[in-house]
């Protein structure tokens, strides 16, 4: 037998057949490197992507779709159910690619995110202002179709919502410099109908800090808060969408929103 120090009070007594098996084992641990967190992970290869990176059609499609599963039901089974056999192809390039990314959840299913930089560029979440660009851009003018009405009511009440996605994708092509600036943003939401929401980012600024002082106090329904800011129901619901959709916020039960 022999004895070692531990720490400045305590000696451990140890076979001296243990000895070597217990330095190689801590020789390892030495070397072995950190295991970073789900979050360092995600976020590691997400900078990882280049600013250059384009997506085909065919990728944002797919991207698209995975974008209409909540973030906590995208496991790998749910996800691959909605894909075609074609676009289960493109899913393989996006994953080696790591356009998408691939983890272990809570529940231990394999789940699927898709990283902060590729949503914010191409899935009309919130852009990135530049040191370059004017943080004062607006809403600019449409020259193509002037007189698109979901524009014009967009940039009339601060908010349209959209049905379908052929009417978002033709929104967020007339307003892609706004988008880019950071100066319009956008989300889909939960319910059964899938809506699309998309804000003016002055409009979202002006509401979301009441929104979310008041639900540091207790749990609203979407109804109730509209009324207390004397706001329109779709406004509240935007907001709050891109706010769940940014962590700060979960929907408790359909409707009714509490602090995350």
């Amino acid at each position: 037998m022999g004895f070692f120090r531990a720490d400045n009070r305590s000696f451990l007594f140890v076979k001296n057949s243990d000895v070597t098996s217990m330095l190689q084992s801590k020789a390892a641990r030495q070397e072995e490197p950190a295991r970073a967190r789900p979050a360092e992970l995600l976020q590691s290869r997400s900078s990882a992507i280049s600013m250059e990176y384009q997506p085909s059609s065919e990728e944002l499609s797919v991207l698209k779709k995975i974008d209409t599963i909540r973030y906590d039901n995208r496991t790998q089974e749910n996800t691959l159910k909605i894909l075609s056999e074609p676009e289960k192809k493109v899913m393989q390039r996006l994953l080696s690619s790591s356009t998408v990314v691939q983890f272990k959840g809570k529940d231990g299913k394999d789940h699927y995110s898709i990283p902060k930089s590729i949503y914010d560029r191409f899935l009309m979440r919130k852009k990135p202002v530049s040191k370059e660009e004017p943080h004062n851009f607006i809403v600019p003018k449409v020259t193509k179709e002037p007189e698109d009405e979901n524009v014009a009511e967009l940039q009339s009440k601060g908010i349209i919502v959209l049905q379908t996605e052929a009417e978002a994708s033709k929104v967020s092509l007339l307003l892609e410099q706004s988008i880019r600036h950071g100066q319009v943003l956008g989300t889909r939401s939960f319910s059964k109908n899938r809506e699309f929401y998309i804000l003016l980012r002055s409009y979202f600024d002006r509401y979301a800090q009441s929104i979310l002082k008041k639900l540091r106090e207790r749990s609203y329904r979407v109804s109730d808060i509209a009324k207390e800011l004397n706001i329109s129901e779709d406004g509240a619901r935007g907001i709050l969408c891109i706010l769940a959709e940014n962590g700060d916020v979960m929907e408790k039960k359909r409707e009714v929103f509490q602090i995350a």
